[in-house]
């Protein structure tokens, strides 16, 4: 190599909380889309319903932001569930779209529910019982962190 010490990349695999996160993101979402793979959404797409149904997000970017995802992914997953009429875009002011879900975008939302209610708790079993409030705070503070790393120099 060029002088770097393998042992260094080690620790990096070992240490890199961007690895640990993504590593942990990736097996939590496919335990969730297993249990709702039978109504053929993912728990990124069931995410985004409900969020919708709450009719919080006023933007897109905002959507996203409350989705925890890009504005790329947001983008890529509203194209599916509108062409599954499971969401309805509508124009809003300017160039906005807000969206609505449609009556059978609250019907998938019904349906998915009690699916992602046995993911949720089939992970929480899998924890140690006074944990599971330690860790999505855990989550909170790293998310903080990584915000602050993100913010721009003032």
């Amino acid at each position: 190599m060029d002088g770097t010490p393998l042992h260094e990349l080690t620790l990096i695999g070992a240490a890199c909380l961007g690895r640990a996160a993504r590593r942990t993101a990736n097996l939590v979402t496919r335990a969730y889309n297993q249990h709702l793979a039978s109504l053929g959404i993912e728990v990124t797409q069931f995410t985004i319903l409900c969020t919708i149904a709450l009719a919080k997000a006023k933007s897109a970017s905002e959507l996203a932001e409350m989705v925890g995802v890009e504005r790329s992914t947001l983008a890529r997953n509203l194209d599916r569930l509108v062409a599954a009429d499971l969401v309805a875009a509508e124009k809003g002011d300017g160039r906005r779209v807000t969206h609505r879900l449609t009556d059978k975008g609250l019907d998938m939302v019904a349906a998915a529910l009690p699916l992602w209610r046995d993911a949720q708790n089939d992970l929480l079993a899998r924890l140690p019982a006074d944990k599971d409030d330690d860790i999505r705070e855990d989550f909170k503070l790293l998310r903080r962190a990584a915000r602050g790393v993100l913010a721009p120099a003032s």
